[in-house]
């Protein structure tokens, strides 16, 4: 599984706040899109999202390679941690510890199950998550080679199954003739240093992409460095007019150290190691009155976890060791014929592995293993009817899940859309099934009998609207409800939690002149169980990108949430009764990017950073509070 030898050879290049400037080409995906990247130099679309509703009534925020860069991410959460209806977990300057509060995405209170999560992460339509744990890792998720994200707000089953929320990431595809090259290198405070090397290239109807990544910091406190790493190779072919088969091959290997709580003491151990291995084969297709797509994937995974104690306080040092190995089939085909629309989709899911405690003697006091299968075809229409000046398309459809363990279960979905000029009303309501990971056979062996797959309803209605050349609005209010999600009780993992929030999202982007863009959002919860984790009643966020001249960009972005709730929604009513509160924050970056390509012989910016400008006390996890004024100096050579 290891590749040392590659991975010493691309340990080159890295973390991208320069200004790739890209425009998309955009086919029907695994996901939402699959993203086409092209370098073109444009102006406009700055720190912002673009906001977008989809024909049966699903909302979708997009961040772009552009933004990405722009808000100078290192990892997954530091990319979406502006979007409204997002807020971000993490204590590390670079790493993730764990795959929850040490690194972690929530969407509108979602996600903060552990083990399981109601958020899945996938990479070009397939699933990254631990096999065993059924959560993502946002270490094994790397953005370095991301043209696109898509976050997918609420459960949408006609795309996704399994799921109350989702993430996507789409990887770099060269689509015109020609080459590109680039290799970013970036340091910072803390001894933080980080490259990247990309490279990708078409001749006739073969194209490649390569890259590797390599990033490490010594942490802005004791016991928190970390260093991640990555490798990535896509190989394409142009089958025919409309037809493109792909394959990508994904390689992380990455650690982090848990610097403790400010005031406790420094953990000796707690020391969190990933390392996977994914293929991903697919084939797109579109066409009139056809799209689709269809892909098989593969993946070998383990986490290798030193702990100071390997089942809380008093218990002997070990490690916690996880082995998995995920694969399946995901298809979905959408057929247009007149007004009517149909969308045909399969997920086929095997997951499982290996878990086991050994202390620091060898004895091994803990360990399981198993494997589910999750099989989930998908049906939907649509129907386009005509009024004067307006188009109204009412929707409906189903998922049906089959499980090797659990009960089957139904999601289905229903919307209604309304489009005029400018203006799409919509109004949808779907229903989300997550199912109890292999997890289950370990942790809850006196009531697996017992556990059912969790069930959330959600219903969103709203208006997204472009008024006027360069100003796009999107507003919606939303419930989610369930009433049987996973909790530990002292009966052990059972269907008891319940999960009831409203609420209110808003977002404006804004161009002014070519010059000058502006984007603003914010998120309001109001969760019916005082302490409901990850849910804060107001987040907000706002981003300007302004260019005075041809060769210098000037960006700002600015992030307040309100007081909030941090800790395992599935801790049980006991434990809940003493969390402590997460306190407001607010955060304020700055960058400046100046291209010096005419002073040298190669293409060349340079870029400086500035994260928590105001140097604010702030912490996203109770705790554990995250760097003063940091500053990151970043040097782009090449193209693309």
């Amino acid at each position: 599984m290891r590749v040392h030898g590659l991975s010493a050879l691309i340990r080159v290049g890295a973390f991208l706040s320069g200004a790739l400037l890209a425009s998309a080409g955009m086919v029907r995906g695994g996901g939402r899109m699959v993203v086409m990247i092209d370098t073109v130099e444009v102006t406009a679309r700055p720190i912002m999202a673009e906001e977008d509703v989809d024909v049966y009534g699903g909302t979708t925020t997009t961040v772009g390679r552009r933004q990405v860069e722009d808000l100078g991410a290192r990892d997954l959460p530091s990319a979406l941690r502006l979007l409204p209806g997002v807020t971000i977990s993490r204590y590390n300057l670079v790493g993730s510890y764990g795959g929850g509060e040490g690194g972690s995405v929530y969407i509108r209170g979602q996600g903060a199950g552990r083990p399981g999560s109601e958020i899945k992460v996938y990479v070009d339509g397939a699933p990254r998550e631990v096999g065993v744990w059924s959560h993502p890792v946002m270490d094994i998720v790397p953005i370095d080679y991301a043209s696109s994200i898509d976050v997918y707000k609420g459960p949408q089953p006609y795309v996704y199954g399994g799921t109350f929320g989702t993430v996507d990431v789409s990887t770099m595809k060269r689509v015109r003739a020609g080459y590109e090259t680039s290799v970013d290198l970036t340091f910072g405070e803390y001894d933080t240093f980080g490259g990247v090397l990309r490279h990708g290239g078409k001749v006739g109807a073969l194209d490649y992409y390569v890259g590797g990544a390599y990033r490490r910091s010594d942490g802005h406190r004791v016991h928190a460095d970390g260093r991640v790493g990555s490798q990535f190779v896509r190989l394409g072919l142009d089958a025919s007019s409309g037809i493109h088969v792909g394959y990508v091959l994904q390689h992380t290997d990455n650690w982090s150290r848990d610097p403790g709580r400010i005031d406790g003491p420094t953990p000796e151990r707690d020391r969190f190691a990933t390392e996977t291995l994914s293929h991903n084969l697919r084939l797109d297709r579109k066409g009139a009155g056809l799209d689709g797509y269809a892909l098989v994937y593969y993946e070998d995974g383990r986490i290798r976890w030193e702990k100071d104690h390997l089942a809380g306080p008093g218990t002997p040092a070990g490690n916690s060791d996880t082995d998995w190995k995920n694969y399946g089939f995901r298809g979905s085909a959408d057929v247009a014929r007149g007004d009517l629309g149909v969308t045909v989709g399969l997920e086929v899911e095997d997951e499982g592995g290996e878990f086991r405690n050994t202390t620091t003697f060898g004895t091994v006091p803990f360990r399981y293993e198993g494997r589910f299968t999750t099989f989930a075809p998908a049906l939907a229409a649509r129907y386009r009817i005509g009024l004067r000046g307006a188009v109204v398309v009412p929707s409906l459809g189903m998922r049906y899940y089959t499980h090797s363990r659990f009960a089957s279960e139904a999601a289905p979905h229903a919307g209604l859309m309304l489009e005029s000029g400018g203006w799409r009303i919509f109004a949808a309501y779907s229903r989300g099934v997550s199912y109890p990971g292999v997890y289950a056979v370990g942790v809850a062996t006196s009531t697996i009998d017992t556990l059912e797959a969790e069930v959330l309803d959600h219903a969103e209605a709203g208006v997204k609207a472009a008024l006027g050349e360069g100003v796009d609005v999107q507003v919606s209010v939303f419930r989610d409800r369930a009433d049987n999600l996973m909790e530990f009780t002292p009966a052990g993992l059972v269907n008891t939690r319940e999960y009831d929030v409203t609420g209110l999202e808003a977002g404006a982007a804004v161009a002014p002149r070519r010059d000058l863009s502006l984007y603003g959002a914010i998120t309001l919860l109001h969760p019916k169980h005082e302490k409901t984790p990850r849910a804060p009643g107001f987040s907000g966020s706002a981003g300007a990108n302004y260019k005075p001249v041809s060769r210098l960009k000037l960006t700002l972005d600015i992030e307040y949430v309100t007081e909030q709730y941090a800790f395992n929604a599935r801790s049980g009513a006991g434990a809940i009764a003493g969390i402590e509160e997460l306190p407001a924050y607010f955060v304020l970056n700055a960058g400046v990017a100046f291209d010096v390509s005419g002073y040298v012989p190669i293409p060349c910016r340079l870029s400086l950073s500035v994260e928590n400008l105001a140097d604010e006390t702030y912490a996203f996890q109770p705790g554990y509070p995250m760097p003063g004024r940091t500053v990151f100096v970043t040097a782009r050579l090449g193209s693309g």
